[in-house]
């Protein structure tokens, strides 16, 4: 009996290729995951480098101007700012920045610039 091997490589055949199959199942689902993580931190990072740039643009356009309240748009390859600036308090602005990408949600931010300092001092993302 122990000498016969009717019928034994069929069934050692099936489980090496399913044992295949599942692994390289396993490594198809992480690959596509990272290229769905990668996609979205693409996104966050322009989402991220735009607002700062917008903010960045709009400091300068304050100092520059002379009236304060100050309005506009900065066009980007995948999207767009817009900006309006309204006046708070005698040396403090806030400017609201709103973020429309394609194929996504418009995100809205909000900045407060300081005449007397120069600079933003405050920066709040609403989702």
């Amino acid at each position: 009996m122990i000498r016969n091997e009717k019928g034994f490589s069929y069934p050692l055949t099936f489980c090496v290729l399913l044992l295949a199959f599942v692994v390289l199942s396993i490594h198809f689902e992480l690959y596509i995951s990272e290229k769905r993580i990668i996609k979205e931190s693409v996104t966050m990072l322009k989402q991220e480098y735009y607002f700062l740039s917008a903010m960045q643009w709009t400091e300068e356009l304050f100092l520059q101007e002379d009236h304060g309240e100050v309005s506009g748009v900065y066009s980007f390859s995948d999207g767009e700012v817009s900006y309006h600036s309204v006046k708070v308090a005698d040396s403090l602005y806030r400017v609201t920045f709103n973020l429309a990408m394609k194929n996504l949600p418009e995100i809205t931010g909000f900045g407060y610039y300081d005449k007397e300092l120069k600079k933003m001092i405050k920066w709040n993302e609403k989702n």
